[in-house]
Formats: structure tokens, C-alpha cells, sequence
């Protein structure tokens, strides 16, 4: 006696089910993934951001003084003195190759050979989002009788209200920035003790604005001469420009434009954009920064400290003279919505802890 079984395979309309809950649950997926990531990405920019600023103040505390923003963008080979690397004075190399021995990159920074310095990717320099599909931007440099390789940066310095790559000294530049041109150049030097706005309240280096035009590995007229660039637009900003009468320029987002820019303002590719004051405390900054506020953080010595306060449904700016709730509500996790408004008389301290302030008695809402 023999018996016989059969076995019922899948049918046309049951895989194809299969197929779609598939495809459905990576679609579902996938944006967690990708901002994961991103998150990763953020966290690793707010790390460099965090190291500049260290190598900073441990440049400052070795020769009493911050790295310059070094000279001309046409003096393209690096200054030594003695045998070794000339230091802030008279560098003609700016402010990313002066901090390398306090980012333990002693080596490089005393290697002889310029192209080989130039050409080196140093991973505190570049930020992961901006570098995820072009990894060091190496580009082939030729101007100003150059014949060299270089590698960008995706940071740049804060050189004040406003200034220009065409000259050193005040009559060029307000010099009222965090970075000014080598001293032998400019006639200053720029210590802690020059920050009269505080250093907390003050930037010092943030993300570098650029198209995505650098993204497509592209160079640009403010991302070609790389991280060893001295006074010049790949590796110093300024509030309002090159223009001491223009409006001051907020941070931007990234542009989708596949066109050059000579730049001259900060930005980023995330969401809000990544700096670091003088004091070494890594902050966000919005897009939707009050202009007024946004120049008041660029200038070391204007009388009005700003401070960022971040809630989670708008960002306040706090002037010394007052309190301004600026661009209101913001989109993404801060919420949405538009309105301004402000208090005189109420200090830091007041706007944080809730309660009473000004003349009025005017109750302010709590910050949730």
C-alpha cells in the first residue's frame, strides 16, 4: 500500500504580497537609518569642532597667544624660520596649520616639504556629512605661480564684522574678530584678554558655507586653496562680508546650486550649523539668527554679548541690553510658527529660570 503527498508551493499573488510588505518595511526603514547616521555624522562634526577649539587655547597657553589668520592668499609657500615653522607673528600660513601640533600632529607640521603638508587630509578639518561622497576634496592648486596639491577644509574662522583678502592691516579689515592677520602684518596679536563681550558669547571658528558644486569634488572660489590657506576666503569669515556697510549675513544653508561661490559666509549642510566660541564650548547656531545678533557674535568687543538659548520650541537671544525672542518658533524639532517679541531688563539668568521681569511685571511664558 503506497500512499502520495503534495506539497502546495506559494502562489503568484502570495509572493508578490511578500514583496510588497518587504519593499514597505524598508521604506518605512530606511529614514531611520539614514538619519541615524546623520546623527552620527553631527555628533562626530560637534567632535572636531570641540578639538579646534582645544588646540586653540592650547596654542594660546604655549605662546600666549591665538594662531593668526596668516597673510596673503597669494603667499602661497610657508614661512620658516630657523629651520622649523614660523609661529603666529609672521606665518604666512593660517590658522588650521598653526594649530597642528596641538591636534597631535607634530609630524606635519614640521614636515619640509610644503606639498606634503597641503596634500595631507587632517580628519579634525572635515565634516563627515560634507565629506561622505568626496572624501579629502584633493585638488591640483596652480595660482599665484603655485604648482601644488591641496586638501580642503570644511571650517572656517571668524575674522570679525567685515574684511577682505586683499589686505592685511585696519584699512581692509575691522580686525574685531576672533582671528586677525599675522602681527607683523596687521599690528595685532589676538589674545583672551582682548575678548571684552566675554568668550563664551563670542565665535570663534564655524562650518564654511559652500555649494553643491564641492559636494560633486568641484573646487570653487572658496574651496581650492584648502586648509593651509592663509588670509583668505577657504579658511576665514566674516559677519557682513567683504563690505563694511552691507547688512550682516547669518549663517546659510548648504545651496543646491552647482555654480562657484567666493563664499564669505558661514553655513552648513546640517540642520543648524556647528561653531565653537572662544572659550571652547561647541554650540548650534540657526539659520534664522537675528542678523543684528548674529554680527554682535562675531565682534570681540561691541559692548552687546549674544547668547543662543535653545528650547524646544524657539531659540532666544539674549543681548546684554535685553531679551529678544528671535525668528520665533522654528521648523524641525523646535516646532513652527512665526512672531517676535522682547523685554527689556531681563537678564540671562531671568530668561532660563522663568518668573517676572522688567517694570511692567509682565509675566513670560516658561520655557518648555
Amino acid at each position: 500500500m503506497s500512499c502520495s503527498s503534495s506539497r502546495r508551493g506559494f502562489t503568484l499573488v502570495e509572493l508578490l504580497v511578500v514583496i510588497a510588505i518587504i519593499g514597505i518595511l524598508v521604506a518605512l526603514l530606511l529614514p531611520a537609518v539614514q538619519s541615524a547616521r546623520e546623527s552620527a555624522r553631527f555628533t562626530q562634526c560637534k567632535n572636531n569642532m570641540k578639538q579646534i577649539g582645544l588646540a586653540f587655547h592650547n596654542h594660546h597657553d604655549t605662546l600666549r597667544a591665538f594662531p593668526s589668520g596668516g597673510t596673503f592668499w597669494s603667499d602661497t609657500a610657508r614661512v620658516m624660520n630657523n629651520g622649523g615653522p614660523a609661529d603666529y607673528e609672521n606665518q604666512s600660513w593660517g590658522w588650521a596649520y598653526q594649530t597642528l601640533p596641538y591636534l597631535e600632529m607634530q609630524n606635519l607640521w614640521i614636515d619640509p616639504v610644503d606639498n606634503n603638508v597641503g596634500k595631507t587630509p587632517v580628519k579634525a578639518y572635515l565634516c563627515p556629512t560634507v565629506s561622505q561622497g568626496n572624501s579629502t576634496r584633493l585638488y591640483t592648486y596652480t595660482q599665484a605661480g603655485a604648482n601644488t596639491t591641496r586638501t580642503m577644509a570644511d571650517y572656517t574662522a571668524n575674522g570679525g564684522t567685515w574684511g577682505t583678502w586683499g589686505g592685511l592691516d585696519a584699512s581692509s579689515n575691522a580686525l574685531d574678530g576672533a582671528i586677525v592677520p599675522s602681527r607683523t602684518k596687521s599690528g595685532v596679536a589676538r589674545r583672551f584678554n582682548d575678548f571684552l563681550d566675554g568668550t563664551s558669547t563670542t565665535l570663534l571658528v564655524g562650518e564654511k558655507w559652500l555649494t553643491y558644486l564641492s559636494l560633486r569634488g568641484v573646487p570653487s572660489c572658496n574651496d581650492d586653496q584648502g586648509w593651509v590657506d592663509g588670509w583668505d576666503n577657504d579658511t576665514i569669515t566674516y559677519a557682513c562680508g567683504d563690505n563694511s556697510g552691507a547688512a550682516p549675513s547669518p549663517p546659510k544653508k548648504f545651496s543646491k546650486s552647482l555654480s562657484g561661490t567666493c563664499g564669505l559666509y558661514f553655513g552648513s549642510i546640517h540642520e543648524l550649523m556647528l561653531s565653537v566660541r572662544v572659550d571652547g564650548s561647541v554650540h548650534p547656531v540657526s539659520f534664522n539668527i537675528d542678523a543684528i545678533a548674529w554680527k554682535n557674535l562675531c565682534n570681540i568687543r561691541d559692548g552687546n554679548a549674544t547668547v543662543e538659548i535653545f528650547t524646544r520650541r524657539r531659540i532666544y537671544v539674549v543681548l546684554s541690553r535685553g531679551f529678544k525672542s528671535c525668528g520665533a518658533r522654528l521648523a524641525g524639532p523646535f516646532g513652527s510658527g512665526s512672531g517676535s517679541g522682547r523685554m527689556e531688563g531681563c537678564s540671562v539668568f531671568d530668561v532660563l529660570l522663568g518668573g517676572f521681569c522688567g517694570a511692567t511685571g509682565a509675566r513670560r511664558p516658561p520655557l518648555r
